[in-house]
């Protein structure tokens, strides 16, 4: 006597693991003085930041990657928009803020991209140009 046994195909949930930084522009609060000079330079530090593995990425200094700064240190004048935090817990981005410098020495001016990062997604908060949702160095 023959028994077949069927096999059932499970589906990977945690298969894809990224090796590139992607971007999440769901939260985003944009500055009124985003004009379109800002824009053109924002999406080429994207498309930089997007051109090489998240690891290379995050092993660059702050002024051409990303600095990662404790939530309660920086005293950002906003808050985590509401229902990004009622989808996660801050321990998925250690409860720090993600930032990047759009002029990545801040010439002409200060401009920087806030937000967080979860599994090499950088969720994108707050576009600030001229430095004003915090205290600059």
């Amino acid at each position: 006597m023959n028994i077949k046994k069927n096999k059932i195909n499970k589906l990977c949930t945690n298969c894809f693991e990224p090796i590139f930084l992607k971007f999440n522009f769901s939260y985003v609060v944009y500055d009124e003085e985003f004009d379109d000079v800002h824009k053109i330079k924002f999406m080429d530090r994207i498309m930089e930041l997007s051109s090489s593995p998240y690891n290379v990425i995050m092993n660059r200094g702050k002024k051409i990657s990303f600095e990662l700064i404790d939530i309660g240190e920086l005293n950002i004048k906003k808050e985590i928009p509401e229902a990004f935090k009622q989808r996660f817990d801050s321990k998925r981005y250690n409860n720090k803020w993600a930032i990047i410098r759009i002029y990545p020495n801040n010439n002409p001016i200060i401009a920087r991209v806030i937000g967080v990062l979860i599994n090499k997604i950088f969720y994108i908060f707050f576009i600030d140009i001229g430095g004003k949702l915090y205290k600059h160095d």
